[in-house]
């Protein structure tokens, strides 16, 4: 449900190529109307007029075969309000068909040139909850945008929109009727440059205004979290029950424990390592797993098959576990609001000891108990036959996730080279980033990574007898160093430079950072460096830079030792997980100004005899 198949990106693209897609539609209009009906069902009258085109164009319409229907598209040449009706030339259909995704279709129409042209088609959809969504974007030009929504009495709309202060126009009213209440709303929408996989209904990385909707029965009027709760529980209980041969296998594995947190680890170790993951995007299916059994049969599944067989196991030993609905980093919103838009991803969840405890049996590196990386600071909603409820993820502070580095170097009086040896830890979720690359590649490739990943950081020096020791809560790394170049004499100095520090932020090579810029986790990075001289100089009052802005901060230390020895030092807090506008300019301020005291050498007075 999270992840996507690079052979579905490769299609979609040579599709866009293949229609022209590239083209900028001009749109004067378009006009949505969603009409609700008594029976649980929607359908949407969709209007578009196009501008004047001085060449025929190509428009898709892409819909899902599982829940809905196309029906009635028609072309007509629009002068004034007077409307002709044109025969619709050269359309036709394209299965979007994958491994794992059956269900997409999409229909291109010809768009004529040198008129005005209003294209008009109706979808049906037989799930109402799947009108989770309003798009007050577009990927063409567009003057005005209007949805209008019909909403029976037997049902009541509830909606939430996130990042609303984008729009230049926005307005929105409701009217009540004898039959129900109708919805307008009008925008003139953000154009964003489109993505393949933003047609199909999956978001990365967007910052757009967006309505999230539910339309529930007028019984749950005032408790859109129950509705979205048991709709979903409802659809989920027909995928659950464990077989025999399950439960044989999982009193195998738990059968030398009564402890539950190490039942819990067990069976979800078991689960992460033996069951391959694969996506299924699109429709329902995004949403609605397989039935345990045959997810354990077929030893593969995604978020939410692998979740609901975590899940159903666990409830099995007798532990409290639920599957909750989530959005990571990367997902259009945040799962605040009881909408099928507000989540991309799928987790389980147990409760040992009243505490809640986490679990995703897609990633691969997760140790339960510690925050989910993807969900730091996002909310779930927990789904159970008690009701439903939100749950605010925790993100490690700063220093749970601290990144120490101890270089212990000398200077060689023979070739004026720097030398010695390094030693890295890393806690909490620092790691991460690296123990995914150590999970995907192995040991030895880990190693010839891990040595051109370090020259880097230390400012391309050479490293050399790597050692890597993963632990559970800590990766630890340890090398030597030779750094060339940095430090030479004149009759009455010695000037050092230390621009071979490890960068504030390793997971960036930029040495500006853009807006949006994923950062994995919040840190605190120490860096001690301890440089024995070849000669003796005067001792100096310790040098302090001071940097602090809100949720970060960063305090550079040289200082002398004895006349045979200085210390360099630095402490930089990053309490962010993204580059955004709120903190962008301090970072990128603080970044700025590291360079140049880096970049400045150290001169240290040669001391006379």
């Amino acid at each position: 449900m999270k992840s996507f198949s690079n052979a579905l990106i490769l299609l979609f693209f040579a599709f866009f190529n293949f229609i022209g897609f590239a083209q900028d539609f001009q749109l004067k209009s378009k006009l949505e109307r969603i009409e609700i009906q008594a029976d649980s069902s929607f359908v949407k009258e969709i209007a578009i007029v196009f501008k004047k085109s001085d060449v025929p164009r190509l428009y898709p319409i892409i819909y899902d075969t599982e829940l809905e229907q196309l029906t009635n598209v028609q072309l007509f040449e629009q002068k004034g309000r007077r409307l002709k009706e044109l025969s619709v030339k050269n359309m036709y259909e394209e299965a979007a068909k994958l491994d794992y995704i059956t269900s997409k279709k999409i229909k291109i129409v010809e768009i004529p040139a040198d008129i005005e042209v209003k294209l008009t088609y109706l979808i049906s959809c037989k799930e109402l909850m799947y009108f989770s969504s309003l798009q007050f974007f577009s990927y063409d030009q567009i003057d005005t945008l209007n949805y209008e929504i019909n909403v029976p009495l037997e049902f009541k709309f509830t909606h939430n929109t996130i990042y609303q202060d984008s729009l230049s126009f926005f307005a929105i009213d409701s009217i009540s009727t004898n039959t129900g209440s109708m919805w307008n709303i009008k925008v003139a929408p953000k154009k964003v440059e489109p993505d393949p996989l933003q047609f199909f209904g999956i978001y990365k990385n967007m910052k757009v205004p967006f309505m999230r909707t539910l339309v529930m029965p007028s019984s749950y009027n005032n408790q859109p979290i129950n509705y979205m709760n048991d709709w979903y529980f409802k659809q989920v209980a027909p995928k659950q029950g464990l077989s025999v041969s399950v439960k044989e296998k999982i009193d195998a594995l738990t059968a030398n424990t009564t402890d539950p947190s190490q039942i819990v680890n067990i069976i979800y170790n078991y689960v992460k390592s033996n069951f391959k993951y694969v996506a299924i995007e699109i429709g329902m299916g995004a949403f609605i797993p397989s039935h345990v059994n045959e997810v354990y049969l077929n030893k593969q599944g995604d978020c939410k098959d692998l979740s609901n067989l975590l899940s159903e196991a666990l409830k099995y030993k007798g532990i409290d576990s639920h599957i909750a609905l989530a959005a990571t980093f990367d997902h259009i919103s945040d799962c605040d609001f009881p909408s099928l838009s507000s989540a991309n991803h799928v987790i389980a969840i147990a409760y040992i000891n009243d505490e809640t405890v986490l679990l995703d049996p897609t990633d691969p590196i997760h140790v339960a108990g510690t925050p989910v990386q993807s969900l730091q600071d996002r909310t779930v909603l927990i789904v159970s036959s008690k009701g439903g409820s939100f749950y605010k993820v925790k993100g490690f502070s700063p220093q749970q996730n601290e990144i120490f580095y101890a270089l212990d170097l000398k200077i060689d009086s023979n070739d004026m080279n720097i030398k010695g040896t390094f030693n890295v830890d890393y806690n909490g979720l620092s790691s991460n980033y690296l123990r995914r690359i150590l999970k995907s590649e192995g040991e030895k490739e880990f190693a010839n990574y891990a040595e051109t990943f370090y020259d880097e950081i230390f400012g391309n020096q050479l490293i050399s007898d790597l050692t890597i020791l993963n632990q559970a809560n800590k990766l630890h790394l340890q090398g030597n160093i030779a750094i060339n170049g940095k430090t030479f004499n004149d009759d009455t100095n010695k000037y050092l430079f230390i621009d071979f520090l490890p960068r504030l932020i390793e997971t960036e090579r930029r040495e500006t950072l853009i807006d949006g810029t994923y950062l994995h986790n919040p840190y605190n990075k120490k860096v001690l460096v301890n440089i024995k001289l070849d000669q003796p100089v005067e001792t100096f009052n310790p040098i302090e830079h001071t940097f602090e802005g809100e949720g970060i901060s960063l305090n550079v230390t040289q200082r002398a030792l004895s006349n045979l020895e200085i210390e360099i030092s630095y402490d930089f807090i990053f309490d962010h997980i993204f580059i955004d506008k709120e903190n962008i300019s301090k970072t990128n301020e603080i970044l700025e100004s590291f360079k140049k005291i880096i970049n400045a050498p150290i001169v240290l007075k040669i001391q006379k005899s």
